[in-house]
């Protein structure tokens, strides 16, 4: 499968800061994280801030595989509404789901600022809104409960959109908090880099092959023969973890992206918001420090390892299709932003979970061991809260948090 294909942003415009080696000989480790992309590093970061003896390995070039796909949107809104959430876990879970989201949001703020680098993060309003009629009353009962429930929010009709965007909308959610976006690889390579003077041993082109069960250990063979033995492994893998796992955890889909070169000006885009649609699939658009527009969507279903799309690549009709929807709708979004000339196409596999939600946890096919499985548009978020509660776990404090986001949920 391609995992990602296309010309990428993050890996474009930033350098690969530190290039390490593969594991060449066997180690020990009190928690083994497997999977170096941002999930992993975040992980690390918890881990070795506690004080943990940790290692973590990836079998490719570390940020290279979804990270560098990633268009980290960090917002407290789930693919599944308030409303929807809420039949399915009851009002209070679901209103701490959305709460535990904007929370992280700021704590993602803090722990960049602890990494004494930016990494290109910034907080950010959001908007959430339709261009259809028949959306509007759905989206008038999601505005009151997210009201109702303290989150900083405003009901926009057509009339008071048409003095902050330059297109189509009958309403909308304006949110005054908890959002924000980043740059994945320059955090990532950041957050492993401060992992590393805590303690964190780092070998990339390393791959796991076979997981065994001892009395008290796990010992980990990597593809060139070597053991690792650990009392705790972390899976951080992503959809690759997927595989572990017997029930159907999630769906894989493709999803397109469009970067621009800098612009000079955002007309009709207000404070410059994180945007998504309600549509199905939805459009959702971002800005970058150096002044980019990121579009993405359009998303394709797997279908199965071997499908079309799961091994379409960059000049596929298909590919190049979607990227002609993306643009015309970026040019007829904002017409008045001038000289908008894209400069990087990609896409990207991505997992999503039926209830939005992540999967964190244990999972008794596999003793000893922990998933980090943050499924789904909040998928940085998601790491974030992972790693904590698998810290606290680790650490003989279970939070209940991890009944709503178990495996066998």
């Amino acid at each position: 499968m391609n995992l990602v294909s296309g010309d990428m942003l993050w890996t474009n415009i930033n350098k690969i800061p530190e290039k390490y080696s593969y594991l060449s000989e066997d180690i020990n480790c009190d928690v083994l994280i497997v999977g170096a992309g941002i999930t992993g590093a975040i992980c690390s970061y918890y881990f070795t801030e506690a004080g943990i003896q940790t290692a973590i390995i990836d079998k490719n070039i570390i940020g290279y595989g979804s990270t560098s796909a990633s268009t980290s949107i960090l917002q407290y809104e789930i693919d599944t509404d308030l409303v929807g959430l809420k039949g399915t876990l009851g009002l209070d879970n679901a209103v701490e789901c959305f709460k535990l989201c904007e929370k992280t949001v700021y704590e993602i703020e803090k722990v960049v600022d602890n990494l004494d680098c930016k990494c290109g993060f910034n907080l950010r309003d959001c908007f959430y809104y339709t261009d259809s009629e028949a959306d509007v009353s759905r989206l008038k009962k999601e505005y009151e409960v997210r009201k109702n429930h303290g989150f900083n929010v405003e009901f926009i009709d057509s009339k008071k959109a048409n003095n902050m965007f330059s297109f189509p909308v009958k309403a909308g959610i304006y949110s005054r908090s908890g959002a924000g976006d980043i740059d994945p690889y320059s955090f990532t390579h950041k957050l492993i880099s401060h992992s590393i003077k805590k303690g964190l041993r780092v070998f990339e082109n390393t791959e796991m092959i076979s997981i065994r069960q001892l009395s008290e250990e796990v010992e980990v063979t990597t593809k060139n023969r070597f053991k690792i033995n650990t009392k705790k492994v972390i899976f951080a893998s992503g959809f690759e973890a997927k595989e572990m796992i017997d029930s159907k955890t999630a769906i894989l889909t493709r999803t397109f992206t469009l970067v621009t070169k800098p612009i000079g000006n955002f007309d009709g885009w207000n404070n410059r918001c994180i945007i998504r649609n309600t549509n199905n699939p939805y459009t959702y658009l971002r800005t970058t420090s150096d002044d980019r527009i990121i579009i993405g969507g359009e998303d394709l279903e797997l279908g199965g390892k071997n499908s079309k799309v799961s091994c379409l690549t960059n000049d596929d009709t298909v590919v190049i299709d979607k990227y002609g929807i993306l643009n015309n709708r970026l040019l007829s979004m904002f017409p008045k932003i001038d000289n908008m000339e894209v400069e990087y196409r990609f896409s990207g596999l991505f997992g999503e979970s039926g209830d939005g939600l992540p999967y964190i946890g244990e999972y008794e096919k596999y003793p000893n061991c922990y998933f980090c499985l943050g499924y789904g548009s909040n998928g940085i978020l998601y790491a974030v809260i992972g790693a904590q509660l698998i810290r606290d776990l680790y650490l003989g404090n279970p939070s209940k948090l991890l009944d709503l986001f178990k495996i066998d949920r």
